[in-house]
Protein backbone atom coordinates (compact mmCIF):
# COMPACT_ATOMS: atom_id res chain seq x y z
CA UNK A 1 0.00 0.00 0.00
CA UNK A 2 1.12 3.30 -0.65
CA UNK A 3 -0.37 7.13 0.41
CA UNK A 4 -1.13 9.52 -1.71
CA UNK A 5 0.84 12.79 -1.23
CA UNK A 6 -2.33 14.77 -2.26
CA UNK A 7 -4.98 13.69 -0.41
CA UNK A 8 -3.37 11.28 2.37
CA UNK A 9 -5.33 8.07 0.73
CA UNK A 10 -3.51 4.50 0.89
CA UNK A 11 -4.10 3.30 -2.50
CA UNK A 12 -2.58 -0.29 -3.72
CA UNK A 13 0.69 -1.38 -5.45
CA UNK A 14 0.21 -0.83 -9.30
CA UNK A 15 -0.32 -3.85 -11.13
CA UNK A 16 2.33 -4.82 -13.87
CA UNK A 17 1.81 -3.94 -17.65
CA UNK A 18 -0.01 -6.60 -19.08
CA UNK A 19 0.73 -6.92 -23.08
CA UNK A 20 -0.06 -9.35 -25.40
CA UNK A 21 2.29 -11.94 -26.77
CA UNK A 22 3.30 -11.17 -30.13
CA UNK A 23 3.78 -13.79 -33.12
CA UNK A 24 1.47 -16.39 -34.07
CA UNK A 25 0.57 -18.90 -30.90
CA UNK A 26 1.99 -16.81 -27.88
CA UNK A 27 -0.65 -15.67 -25.37
CA UNK A 28 -1.59 -13.03 -23.58
CA UNK A 29 0.77 -12.11 -20.18
CA UNK A 30 2.74 -9.65 -17.76
CA UNK A 31 5.80 -8.18 -19.10
CA UNK A 32 7.92 -5.91 -16.92
CA UNK A 33 8.20 -2.37 -18.20
CA UNK A 34 12.47 -2.77 -18.05
CA UNK A 35 12.09 -6.10 -20.26
CA UNK A 36 10.37 -4.87 -22.45
CA UNK A 37 12.59 -1.47 -22.68
CA UNK A 38 15.40 -3.63 -22.49
CA UNK A 39 13.80 -5.85 -25.40
CA UNK A 40 13.22 -2.26 -27.39
CA UNK A 41 16.46 -0.64 -27.10
CA UNK A 42 18.34 -1.10 -30.91
CA UNK A 43 21.57 -2.46 -31.15
CA UNK A 44 22.96 -0.02 -32.71
CA UNK A 45 22.25 2.96 -29.70
CA UNK A 46 19.67 4.97 -31.90
CA UNK A 47 16.14 5.97 -29.57
CA UNK A 48 14.00 3.98 -28.06
CA UNK A 49 10.68 3.72 -29.54
CA UNK A 50 8.00 2.25 -27.84
CA UNK A 51 5.39 0.53 -29.60
CA UNK A 52 1.74 2.25 -29.93
CA UNK A 53 0.15 -0.10 -28.08
CA UNK A 54 2.42 0.29 -25.19
CA UNK A 55 0.76 2.07 -21.77
CA UNK A 56 3.13 3.17 -19.30
CA UNK A 57 2.88 3.82 -15.23
CA UNK A 58 3.79 7.09 -13.85
CA UNK A 59 6.46 6.95 -11.16
CA UNK A 60 5.96 6.88 -7.49
CA UNK A 61 5.48 10.70 -6.27
CA UNK A 62 8.46 11.47 -4.08
CA UNK A 63 8.54 15.79 -4.14
CA UNK A 64 5.15 17.82 -3.94
CA UNK A 65 3.86 18.61 -7.24
CA UNK A 66 2.23 21.91 -6.25
CA UNK A 67 3.53 24.09 -4.17
CA UNK A 68 1.70 24.48 -0.29
CA UNK A 69 1.24 27.99 -0.05
CA UNK A 70 0.64 30.32 -3.96
CA UNK A 71 2.55 33.88 -3.66
CA UNK A 72 -1.36 35.36 -3.20
CA UNK A 73 -1.18 33.63 -0.05
CA UNK A 74 2.13 34.75 0.92
CA UNK A 75 1.27 38.06 0.49
CA UNK A 76 -1.69 37.96 2.04
CA UNK A 77 -0.43 36.07 5.20
CA UNK A 78 2.07 38.95 5.55
CA UNK A 79 -0.27 41.76 5.16
CA UNK A 80 -1.79 40.09 7.80
CA UNK A 81 1.41 39.67 10.27
CA UNK A 82 2.11 43.33 9.74
CA UNK A 83 -1.60 44.79 11.13
CA UNK A 84 -1.25 42.53 13.81
CA UNK A 85 1.76 43.76 14.97
CA UNK A 86 0.76 46.96 14.35
CA UNK A 87 -2.31 46.79 16.21
CA UNK A 88 0.03 45.20 19.04
CA UNK A 89 2.04 48.65 19.21
CA UNK A 90 -0.91 51.02 19.31
CA UNK A 91 -2.40 49.25 22.09
CA UNK A 92 1.14 49.30 23.82
CA UNK A 93 1.37 52.77 23.51
CA UNK A 94 -2.33 53.58 24.60
CA UNK A 95 -1.37 51.33 27.61
CA UNK A 96 1.66 53.56 28.35
CA UNK A 97 -0.05 57.16 28.14
CA UNK A 98 -3.02 55.70 30.44
CA UNK A 99 -0.23 54.67 33.01
CA UNK A 100 1.51 58.44 32.49
CA UNK A 101 -2.01 60.25 33.08
CA UNK A 102 -2.92 57.86 35.95
CA UNK A 103 0.55 58.88 37.58
CA UNK A 104 0.24 62.75 36.85
CA UNK A 105 -3.26 62.56 38.04
CA UNK A 106 -2.27 61.12 41.33
CA UNK A 107 0.69 63.57 41.77
CA UNK A 108 -1.31 66.71 41.64
CA UNK A 109 -3.04 66.19 45.04
CA UNK A 110 -6.49 65.68 43.35
CA UNK A 111 -8.12 62.32 45.05
CA UNK A 112 -10.02 60.36 42.32
CA UNK A 113 -13.61 60.45 42.43
CA UNK A 114 -15.41 58.05 43.93
CA UNK A 115 -19.14 56.92 42.42
CA UNK A 116 -20.22 55.91 46.10
CA UNK A 117 -22.53 58.88 47.97
CA UNK A 118 -21.11 60.88 50.87
CA UNK A 119 -23.72 61.34 53.71
CA UNK A 120 -25.04 64.93 53.89
CA UNK A 121 -23.56 65.20 57.66
CA UNK A 122 -20.37 64.39 56.59
CA UNK A 123 -19.89 67.52 55.19
CA UNK A 124 -18.90 70.83 56.60
CA UNK A 125 -19.41 73.95 54.84
CA UNK A 126 -16.28 75.87 54.72
CA UNK A 127 -16.44 79.84 55.43
CA UNK A 128 -16.22 82.43 52.49
CA UNK A 129 -13.20 84.26 52.44
CA UNK A 130 -13.68 88.15 53.12
CA UNK A 131 -11.72 90.46 50.97
CA UNK A 132 -9.55 92.65 53.02
CA UNK A 133 -11.10 96.26 52.87
CA UNK A 134 -8.35 98.84 50.11
CA UNK A 135 -7.58 102.12 51.23
CA UNK A 136 -8.71 105.36 49.56
CA UNK A 137 -5.34 105.90 48.87
CA UNK A 138 -4.71 102.72 46.87
CA UNK A 139 -8.38 102.94 45.46
CA UNK A 140 -6.98 106.61 43.73
CA UNK A 141 -3.81 104.82 42.90
CA UNK A 142 -5.72 102.43 41.37
CA UNK A 143 -8.03 104.65 39.65
CA UNK A 144 -5.28 107.18 38.26
CA UNK A 145 -3.63 104.17 36.89
CA UNK A 146 -6.67 102.94 34.81
CA UNK A 147 -7.15 106.42 33.50
CA UNK A 148 -3.67 106.93 32.33
CA UNK A 149 -3.98 103.80 30.60
CA UNK A 150 -7.71 105.10 29.10
CA UNK A 151 -6.80 108.59 28.32
CA UNK A 152 -3.16 109.61 28.76
CA UNK A 153 -3.45 112.79 26.88
CA UNK A 154 -6.60 113.51 28.80
CA UNK A 155 -5.67 112.56 32.64
CA UNK A 156 -4.77 115.97 33.08
CA UNK A 157 -8.10 117.22 32.99
CA UNK A 158 -9.33 114.65 35.55
CA UNK A 159 -9.80 115.32 39.41
CA UNK A 160 -10.49 112.38 41.51
CA UNK A 161 -12.10 112.39 45.25
CA UNK A 162 -12.76 109.38 46.97
CA UNK A 163 -14.53 108.38 50.29
CA UNK A 164 -15.13 104.83 51.33
CA UNK A 165 -14.88 103.15 48.54
CA UNK A 166 -16.94 106.29 46.30
CA UNK A 167 -15.28 107.67 43.76
CA UNK A 168 -16.08 110.71 42.05
CA UNK A 169 -15.15 112.65 38.68
CA UNK A 170 -14.65 115.82 37.93
CA UNK A 171 -13.36 117.99 35.05
CA UNK A 172 -13.54 118.75 31.67
CA UNK A 173 -13.68 115.99 29.13
CA UNK A 174 -13.40 116.10 24.89
CA UNK A 175 -16.47 114.45 24.36
CA UNK A 176 -19.41 112.42 26.14
CA UNK A 177 -18.05 109.52 24.56
CA UNK A 178 -14.75 109.69 26.50
CA UNK A 179 -16.66 110.48 29.59
CA UNK A 180 -18.82 107.39 30.02
CA UNK A 181 -15.79 105.60 28.83
CA UNK A 182 -13.48 107.18 31.73
CA UNK A 183 -16.86 106.01 33.86
CA UNK A 184 -16.97 102.82 33.02
CA UNK A 185 -13.09 102.03 33.19
CA UNK A 186 -13.05 103.48 37.07
CA UNK A 187 -15.78 101.15 37.78
CA UNK A 188 -13.72 98.18 37.26
CA UNK A 189 -11.69 99.11 39.47
CA UNK A 190 -11.09 96.95 42.90
CA UNK A 191 -12.54 98.18 45.49
CA UNK A 192 -14.77 100.96 43.95
CA UNK A 193 -18.12 100.94 45.14
CA UNK A 194 -19.94 103.56 42.68
CA UNK A 195 -18.78 106.24 40.59
CA UNK A 196 -20.10 109.69 40.57
CA UNK A 197 -19.42 111.25 37.09
CA UNK A 198 -19.82 114.75 36.85
CA UNK A 199 -17.62 114.95 33.64
CA UNK A 200 -18.46 117.86 32.12
CA UNK A 201 -17.83 118.66 28.26
CA UNK A 202 -15.21 121.73 26.82
CA UNK A 203 -16.91 124.54 25.65
CA UNK A 204 -17.91 124.26 22.43
CA UNK A 205 -17.38 119.96 22.02
CA UNK A 206 -20.36 118.18 20.33
CA UNK A 207 -22.74 116.04 22.10
CA UNK A 208 -23.51 113.79 18.90
CA UNK A 209 -22.21 110.65 18.82
CA UNK A 210 -18.69 110.42 17.99
CA UNK A 211 -17.01 107.91 14.99
CA UNK A 212 -13.77 106.68 16.03
CA UNK A 213 -11.17 105.18 13.36
CA UNK A 214 -9.61 101.84 13.45
CA UNK A 215 -7.07 103.07 15.45
CA UNK A 216 -8.56 104.57 18.08
CA UNK A 217 -10.44 101.70 18.70
CA UNK A 218 -7.51 99.50 18.81
CA UNK A 219 -6.31 102.13 21.27
CA UNK A 220 -9.25 102.10 23.65
CA UNK A 221 -9.46 98.31 23.13
CA UNK A 222 -6.08 97.63 24.33
CA UNK A 223 -6.43 100.32 27.34
CA UNK A 224 -9.85 98.27 28.88
CA UNK A 225 -7.50 95.10 28.44
CA UNK A 226 -5.00 96.23 30.26
CA UNK A 227 -7.53 97.94 32.97
CA UNK A 228 -8.90 94.40 33.47
CA UNK A 229 -5.81 92.26 33.68
CA UNK A 230 -5.38 95.07 36.30
CA UNK A 231 -8.36 94.78 38.26
CA UNK A 232 -8.19 90.99 38.30
CA UNK A 233 -4.49 90.91 39.40
CA UNK A 234 -5.42 93.52 42.01
CA UNK A 235 -7.59 91.20 42.87
CA UNK A 236 -5.58 88.21 43.36
CA UNK A 237 -4.04 89.30 46.31
CA UNK A 238 -6.92 90.18 48.63
CA UNK A 239 -8.44 86.81 47.76
CA UNK A 240 -5.21 84.90 49.45
CA UNK A 241 -5.70 87.34 52.42
CA UNK A 242 -9.10 86.78 53.19
CA UNK A 243 -8.16 82.88 52.57
CA UNK A 244 -5.60 83.63 55.36
CA UNK A 245 -7.86 84.70 57.86
CA UNK A 246 -11.26 83.20 57.58
CA UNK A 247 -12.77 84.90 60.52
CA UNK A 248 -14.21 87.66 59.22
CA UNK A 249 -17.82 88.79 59.53
CA UNK A 250 -20.41 87.05 57.03
CA UNK A 251 -22.17 90.17 56.96
CA UNK A 252 -19.62 91.98 55.28
CA UNK A 253 -19.27 89.19 53.49
CA UNK A 254 -22.53 89.12 52.00
CA UNK A 255 -22.64 92.79 51.82
CA UNK A 256 -20.10 92.64 49.37
CA UNK A 257 -21.48 89.98 47.36
CA UNK A 258 -24.61 92.31 47.13
CA UNK A 259 -22.87 94.84 45.75
CA UNK A 260 -21.31 92.85 43.04
CA UNK A 261 -24.21 91.89 42.19
CA UNK A 262 -25.73 94.70 41.99
CA UNK A 263 -22.90 95.74 39.77
CA UNK A 264 -23.11 93.34 37.31
CA UNK A 265 -26.84 94.23 37.19
CA UNK A 266 -26.36 97.08 36.74
CA UNK A 267 -23.30 96.69 34.01
CA UNK A 268 -25.80 94.25 32.01
CA UNK A 269 -28.25 97.15 31.93
CA UNK A 270 -25.66 99.22 30.45
CA UNK A 271 -24.98 96.72 27.88
CA UNK A 272 -28.62 96.18 26.74
CA UNK A 273 -28.85 100.03 26.38
CA UNK A 274 -25.88 100.46 24.25
CA UNK A 275 -27.34 97.08 22.23
CA UNK A 276 -30.41 98.81 21.84
CA UNK A 277 -29.03 102.33 21.09
CA UNK A 278 -26.61 100.21 18.56
CA UNK A 279 -29.57 98.82 16.85
CA UNK A 280 -31.74 101.54 16.63
CA UNK A 281 -28.77 103.13 14.84
CA UNK A 282 -28.25 100.41 12.18
CA UNK A 283 -31.86 100.66 11.88
CA UNK A 284 -32.02 104.21 11.44
CA UNK A 285 -29.10 104.10 8.73
CA UNK A 286 -30.63 100.90 7.15
CA UNK A 287 -34.02 103.02 6.51
CA UNK A 288 -31.90 106.37 5.63
CA UNK A 289 -30.10 103.80 2.73
CA UNK A 290 -33.22 102.39 1.36
CA UNK A 291 -34.93 105.90 1.28
CA UNK A 292 -32.05 106.84 -0.90
CA UNK A 293 -31.97 104.00 -2.71
CA UNK A 294 -35.48 105.05 -3.78
CA UNK A 295 -35.03 108.27 -4.53
CA UNK A 296 -32.21 107.30 -6.78
CA UNK A 297 -34.70 105.18 -8.23
CA UNK A 298 -37.12 107.59 -8.77
CA UNK A 299 -34.86 110.15 -10.30
CA UNK A 300 -33.60 107.64 -12.94
CA UNK A 301 -37.09 106.55 -13.64
CA UNK A 302 -38.03 109.96 -14.32
CA UNK A 303 -34.88 110.86 -16.33
CA UNK A 304 -35.62 108.04 -18.25
CA UNK A 305 -39.16 109.10 -19.37
CA UNK A 306 -37.41 112.41 -20.61
CA UNK A 307 -35.76 110.87 -22.66
CA UNK A 308 -38.13 108.90 -24.10
CA UNK A 309 -40.02 111.91 -24.77
CA UNK A 310 -37.33 113.77 -25.97
CA UNK A 311 -36.73 110.61 -28.56
CA UNK A 312 -40.55 111.11 -29.09
CA UNK A 313 -40.57 114.78 -29.84
CA UNK A 314 -38.03 114.06 -32.08
CA UNK A 315 -39.31 111.54 -33.95
CA UNK A 316 -42.91 113.33 -34.75
CA UNK A 317 -40.29 115.89 -36.51
CA UNK A 318 -40.28 116.05 -40.20
CA UNK A 319 -37.43 118.35 -41.09
CA UNK A 320 -34.19 119.76 -39.34
CA UNK A 321 -31.34 121.81 -40.42
CA UNK A 322 -27.52 121.00 -39.94
CA UNK A 323 -25.30 124.17 -39.57
CA UNK A 324 -21.25 123.71 -40.06
CA UNK A 325 -18.31 125.82 -40.06
CA UNK A 326 -14.51 125.96 -40.64
CA UNK A 327 -11.23 126.69 -42.49
CA UNK A 328 -10.15 124.12 -44.73
CA UNK A 329 -7.06 124.09 -46.81
CA UNK A 330 -7.56 120.70 -49.38
CA UNK A 331 -10.39 118.27 -49.73
CA UNK A 332 -12.50 117.03 -46.27
CA UNK A 333 -15.55 114.90 -46.17
CA UNK A 334 -17.97 115.87 -43.26
CA UNK A 335 -19.95 113.19 -42.30
CA UNK A 336 -22.67 113.12 -40.49
CA UNK A 337 -25.18 110.42 -38.35
CA UNK A 338 -27.54 111.43 -36.04
CA UNK A 339 -26.82 113.95 -33.87
CA UNK A 340 -22.89 113.93 -33.99
CA UNK A 341 -20.53 115.13 -36.69
CA UNK A 342 -16.70 113.72 -37.76
CA UNK A 343 -14.40 115.28 -40.60
CA UNK A 344 -12.68 112.74 -42.79
CA UNK A 345 -9.26 114.55 -43.48
CA UNK A 346 -8.40 113.25 -47.66
CA UNK A 347 -5.60 116.14 -48.33
CA UNK A 348 -4.27 119.01 -47.71
CA UNK A 349 -4.15 121.18 -43.90
CA UNK A 350 -5.96 119.48 -41.43
CA UNK A 351 -9.24 121.62 -41.03
CA UNK A 352 -9.44 124.26 -38.24
CA UNK A 353 -11.81 126.11 -36.10
CA UNK A 354 -14.37 123.12 -36.79
CA UNK A 355 -18.35 124.13 -35.59
CA UNK A 356 -21.28 122.15 -35.95
CA UNK A 357 -25.38 122.62 -34.61
CA UNK A 358 -28.17 120.85 -35.11
CA UNK A 359 -31.33 121.69 -35.23
CA UNK A 360 -32.48 118.17 -34.54
CA UNK A 361 -30.44 114.61 -34.86
CA UNK A 362 -30.72 113.43 -38.20
CA UNK A 363 -33.51 110.95 -37.76
CA UNK A 364 -32.69 107.09 -38.40
CA UNK A 365 -35.28 106.81 -41.53
CA UNK A 366 -35.04 107.63 -45.15
CA UNK A 367 -34.82 111.23 -45.63
CA UNK A 368 -33.95 114.03 -48.41
CA UNK A 369 -31.06 116.26 -47.68
CA UNK A 370 -30.20 119.64 -49.69
CA UNK A 371 -27.69 122.03 -49.55
CA UNK A 372 -30.02 125.64 -48.90
CA UNK A 373 -26.69 127.60 -47.81
CA UNK A 374 -23.14 127.84 -48.49
CA UNK A 375 -20.16 130.24 -48.32
CA UNK A 376 -16.58 129.46 -49.53
CA UNK A 377 -14.69 129.57 -52.57
CA UNK A 378 -13.73 125.64 -53.33
CA UNK A 379 -16.66 123.79 -54.24
CA UNK A 380 -19.08 122.08 -51.54
CA UNK A 381 -21.31 119.21 -52.70
CA UNK A 382 -23.49 116.07 -51.30
CA UNK A 383 -21.85 112.78 -51.66
CA UNK A 384 -24.27 110.02 -50.41
CA UNK A 385 -28.10 111.02 -49.07
CA UNK A 386 -29.17 108.42 -45.76
CA UNK A 387 -30.71 105.32 -46.50
CA UNK A 388 -30.80 102.24 -44.64
CA UNK A 389 -27.96 100.32 -46.69
CA UNK A 390 -25.52 103.24 -45.50
CA UNK A 391 -26.37 103.39 -41.91
CA UNK A 392 -28.39 106.68 -42.54
CA UNK A 393 -25.50 108.46 -43.00
CA UNK A 394 -25.09 111.65 -44.45
CA UNK A 395 -21.46 112.46 -46.44
CA UNK A 396 -20.49 116.52 -47.66
CA UNK A 397 -17.48 117.25 -49.49
CA UNK A 398 -15.43 120.38 -49.44
CA UNK A 399 -12.92 121.12 -51.85
CA UNK A 400 -10.36 123.61 -51.63
CA UNK A 401 -7.65 121.84 -53.36
CA UNK A 402 -7.14 124.34 -56.21
CA UNK A 403 -6.44 126.89 -53.87
CA UNK A 404 -3.62 127.75 -51.70
CA UNK A 405 -4.23 128.70 -47.89
CA UNK A 406 -6.89 127.88 -45.37
CA UNK A 407 -10.23 129.82 -46.31
CA UNK A 408 -13.43 129.17 -44.24
CA UNK A 409 -16.29 127.63 -45.32
CA UNK A 410 -19.43 127.57 -44.51
CA UNK A 411 -22.85 126.04 -45.24
CA UNK A 412 -26.20 124.41 -44.04
CA UNK A 413 -28.49 121.10 -44.50
CA UNK A 414 -32.01 120.55 -44.59
CA UNK A 415 -33.22 117.28 -44.17
CA UNK A 416 -36.92 116.50 -44.45
CA UNK A 417 -38.51 112.94 -44.13
CA UNK A 418 -39.56 111.21 -47.26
Amino acid sequence: MKTCPRCGLDRPEAAPLETPGRGAGQGTGVVPIDAIRQQQVPADGSQFAPPRDMVFLSPNDIKRRFPLFTNAQLTLMGIGLTLVILAAVIAWLLWQQQKRDQVSYTGGGVAPVSNQPVPLGSISPEPLATPTPISDQAIVDSVKAALTAYSPLGIENYKIDVKDGVITLSGTVDHQPESDGAENVVKLVNGVKSVVNNLKLKPGASTGPIRVNAAEARILDEALRRQVQAAESSGAEPKKQAAADPSKDAAQREADRLRREKLAARQREEELALRKAAEDRLKREGEEFDRRQEEIRRLEAERRARAEQARADISLLRSGTVAWSGLVDGVDEIILTGGSASVRHLSGNTPREVRVSFSAPLPRAPATVKLIASNGRGKIDILQQPAASNGYTTIIRIDDSAKGGDKKYEFTLRWSLQ
